[in-house]
């Protein structure tokens, strides 16, 4: 029995790797190569020089471009956590969180508008949580969820309490989670394609309709899977949602504890090793002041920088 469990989550992670990561990459390499090659010979000419190497190198060279795609493959799955926070909106520096402000204050006013009630699966309750993007305010809110309603710090229960969550909630929380990192990670290949081939062929003096397309089609691509990212993200806050609901108690019970109002010992022992009998610290509030900034989309703002840019590049040339 146990060696089918590990066999079956040894094959999810492969499979989740390969569309995730592996397939991606490939795509990726092999269309930047494409464009590569064709800007610095003739296509039917490296087609047939390919057509004239030996049986023995084309496999070797098949197999190196396999491995060398394997590894970078496997350096960008260790990284797609630090990717998806960036999408979310999580820029690391000062500079980042000043180049994000007019983002942030625009969802702060969307927010808002919406109110709670419309906008509680797509923004936190705080306005100092809101973050610049769509997909950070959606996995922001469902992360906040526990403190607004139980007082449970997400953070520092949720690796207590998923060990606890019943298979099918966990399974339903991977499938949204692979979902989520699959369009992310898709959305993030497509904008370096669109950096990398757009950059080789303004520098190599590539034909202007290839580089507009190459440009505009791959930030098309990465915009549209950003957008696909938001409804398995909705889905996954939706889960982690489900599982405070109904599981949050299990753990209370695990610990001997009983009752809502131990959250906030337990956030204050988790956290700073404070022991559970101890007199809860008073509450301080030190996070700056929202203020009131200009408002600005991010996506109109890029889809504006992207568009000129393309059209600047071939005035240019």
């Amino acid at each position: 029995m146990l060696t089918d469990v590990v066999r079956e989550t040894t094959g999810l992670l492969d499979r989740r790797f390969l569309l995730n990561a592996l397939l991606p990459t490939l795509i990726t390499l092999g269309l930047l190569g494409t464009v590569v090659a064709g800007t610095l010979t003739d296509p039917a000419t490296a087609l047939r020089a390919w057509n004239a190497l030996d049986g023995t190198i084309k496999v070797l060279a098949g197999t190196g471009v396999v491995v060398v795609a394997v590894l970078i493959a496997a350096i960008v799955s260790g990284a797609a956590q630090t990717i998806t926070r960036c999408y979310e909106g999580l820029w690391p520096g000062r500079l980042g969180h000043i180049l994000l402000l007019p983002g942030r204050h625009r969802h702060r006013r969307r927010a808002r508008r919406l109110g709670f009630e419309r906008g509680a699966a797509d923004y936190p309750v705080d306005p100092a949580d809101v973050l610049p993007t769509r997909l950070g305010n959606i996995l922001r809110a469902a992360e906040s969820y526990p403190a607004d309603r139980y007082g449970a710090d997400a953070v520092l229960t949720w690796p207590r309490l998923f060990p606890l969550l019943p298979d099918k909630l966990t399974a339903s929380l991977a499938s949204a989670r692979a979902e989520l990192e699959f369009q992310v990670m898709i959305s993030a290949h497509a904008a370096f394609f669109a950096v990398a081939a757009g950059g080789w062929l303004a520098v190599t003096g590539g034909p202007p309709w290839l580089f507009l397309t190459c440009y505009w089609s791959a930030a098309a691509l990465a915009w549209a899977t950003y957008r696909g990212a938001l409804a398995p993200a909705r889905l996954y806050g939706d889960q982690v949602r489900v599982a405070f609901d109904l599981y949050r108690h299990e753990l209370l019970d695990r610990l001997g504890m009983d009752g809502d109002e131990q959250w906030a010992r337990l956030n204050q022992f988790w956290h700073r090793n404070i022991p559970l009998g101890t007199p809860l610290l008073p509450k301080s509030d030190d996070r700056p002041a929202v203020k009131a900034l200009p408002s600005v989309s991010l996506s109109v703002l890029a889809w504006f920088l992207l568009i000129g840019s393309g059209l600047l590049v071939v005035w240019l040339r």
